[in-house]
């Protein structure tokens, strides 16, 4: 029964949101920003990209930061710990938390990710908001509603940033008094791939009758505290959310509280450029920032992760896109020289410091067993060199110069997982 959200009094809400957010569009970006911006003017919202695994969140994210920062690849749980990147203009700047694909519990333990699936929720407790990806060419089966349904309870329990003390929007002037739950937004991804687009009205609809249901389970607890499981909170949206319609079960004096928060739908394609609906969510992320002391990445970069740390992060890419099954998830990265080489320039030589400096970078590619590490290799070491040869191009427009790069396949042999060094055999950091 998908004809339940369309009598709602929300429908008309959400339609006009999923057309044009009301938001300003992003305009300057931090190179013309005033560098006078004193700290009292700065702005910043904390924001969490969560969804089921490969809706294109590391891609999204990497288009609204305008560099590659987290992997993009095909292939499921992509990325297996939160990233920072970050966006600044002008006076605000919008910090992004990107987290592995969510799944709903029984799911995620059947595909041995147990680990990844409280770091999505761990992440979006101190996010001031979140962006609920969700993939429009999908279809939405039982497993993908009980995982959207999860998100956006944990999205709307969600505490915010901790700054001096307090959470951001404790002491918010600007916030509403009525719209403590408006934290979260549906991204309608990969929408170029859905035809006809009578189906993605569809599912707009789908999913957004199941954030009605979740906003009417939470008015209802504040009306009727009592302790309930998640589990239950989420399986009752999932029984009754097509059934559901207009103010049913709502409260009279909740009732503008619950037209307020429903969440706006953005649709954005991440592989298109110029996407117009990634400048939508920016706007909207923008007009939702709140004050803030502490900006805690330089407004002139785009990422909190340290130069080796992109470096892992280009490469690791690279493996998930060149290996396949369950291979890729076991091999672990540790870097052996990360250092930049400056050679003696003639004076006939023409002045171009950056073609003159050379990046070498030496890492190994760990694996637990020796199968894995022909299959690493290659017949004839194919399949290593072109994760070396691809991961060259990203990196050398990453850092600006050539770049040396040197792979090795190595059993461990403790058989446990190796964290990337920085201190060892001569590795080097350095500023860009």
């Amino acid at each position: 029964k998908n004809t339940s959200f369309r009598s709602s009094p929300l429908y008309s809400i959400h339609s006009t949101a999923y057309r044009h957010t009301n938001a300003p569009p992003a305009q300057d970006d931090a190179s013309s920003s005033n560098t006078n911006t004193t700290n009292q003017l700065r702005k910043r919202l904390d924001v969490a990209i969560v969804g089921a695994p490969n809706a294109g969140k590391s891609q999204l994210l990497n288009s609204l930061v305008g560099s590659k920062v987290a992997a993009v690849s095909r292939k499921r749980h992509t990325t297996r710990s939160g990233i920072l990147g970050a966006r600044t203009l002008d006076n605000t700047q919008i910090v992004f938390i990107d987290t592995p694909g969510f799944l709903h519990h029984k799911m995620g333990v059947k595909e041995g990710v147990r680990k990844l699936l409280g770091e999505a929720s761990s992440e979006m407790d101190s996010a001031d908001y979140t962006l609920l990806v969700v993939d429009a060419a999908r279809k939405l089966d039982v497993d993908m509603e009980r995982t959207l349904v999860t998100l956006m309870f944990l999205a709307l329990r969600s505490r915010g940033r901790n700054e001096l003390g307090f959470r951001a929007g404790e002491k918010n002037p600007t916030a509403a008094e009525n719209d403590p739950l408006n934290k979260f937004a549906v991204v309608m991804n990969k929408v170029d791939l859905v035809n006809p687009k009578e189906k993605l009205l569809l599912s707009v609809s789908h999913v957004g009758s199941m954030a009605e249901s979740v906003i009417r389970q939470l008015l209802h607890q504040r009306r009727n505290p009592a302790k309930v499981r998640l589990g239950d909170l989420v399986d009752t949206v999932i029984k009754n959310h097509l059934d559901e319609e207009g103010f049913e079960n709502i409260h009279e004096d909740d009732i503008e509280m619950f037209t307020a928060v429903a969440p706006q739908f953005l649709f954005t394609s991440a592989i298109t450029k110029d996407d117009e609906g990634v400048d939508n969510v920016l706007g909207l992320l923008l007009h939702r920032a709140t004050p803030s002391k502490n900006w805690i990445i330089d407004a002139e970069s785009a990422t909190g992760m340290s130069p080796i740390e992109q470096v892992e992060e280009i490469i690791r890419e690279k493996i998930y896109r060149c290996l396949h099954r369950e291979v890729p998830h076991s091999v672990q990265q540790q870097n052996r020289m990360f250092r930049l080489i400056e050679p003696k320039r003639k004076e006939s030589d023409p002045v171009d410091e950056e073609k003159n400096k050379i990046l070498r970078i030496h890492q190994d590619l760990v694996v637990k067993t020796k199968s894995h590490q022909r299959l690493v290799l290659g017949s004839g070491g194919k399949t290593l060199e072109r994760i070396r040869s691809t991961a060259v191009r990203d990196l050398e427009d990453a850092f600006g110069c050539v770049v040396d790069l040197n792979m090795n396949v190595r059993v461990s042999k403790l058989n446990q997982d190796v964290t990337l060094e920085t201190d060892i055999e001569g590795a080097k950091t350095f500023t860009i």
